[in-house]
């Protein structure tokens, strides 16, 4: 009975701490969401405000650019090489001359999602860009 007791104390005692790291981690935060479609004349979308993720769908094999340009706490857009937050997604980066950061080829005709790093900059305003290619960038 020694042991069984043991045993119990032991898995309840493991159970208590789970409980308190779980508590202690920050929630994730939560941020709007803009769902896109690309404009048909210049092949991007442009927006302003504070959203953190970007949805929208791309075709198999088209690579995609991302800018964005923070506002200032003085209500003016940081210069560009000031910006501290970078575009993420879940496709190969590409280096290319160009001001926006490129991603692709995507692997199949459907939705995929922009964020920026780092988080604790979320809930600032910002210009983003968002452009589609069915050619690379060029280098």
């Amino acid at each position: 009975m020694t042991c069984l007791r043991a045993i119990l104390c032991a898995v309840g005692a493991t159970v208590v701490l789970s409980a308190q790291a779980k508590s202690q981690e920050g929630p994730t935060q939560p941020g709007p969401v803009q769902r896109f479609k690309l404009g048909p004349s210049d092949g991007c979308f442009h927006y302003f405000g504070d959203a953190v993720e970007f949805v929208g769908r791309f075709k198999a094999g088209s690579y995609i650019g991302v800018s964005m340009i923070s506002i200032g706490g003085d209500g003016m857009p940081e210069p560009a090489a000031d910006e501290d937050r970078t575009p993420a997604m879940e496709l190969p980066a590409w280096t290319s001359a160009s001001p926006h950061s490129w991603f692709g080829p995507t692997t199949s005709s459907r939705d995929y999602s922009i964020t920026f790093a780092p988080r604790a900059f979320w809930g600032s305003s910002a210009f983003v860009t968002i452009c589609g290619s069915q050619s690379p960038p060029e280098k």
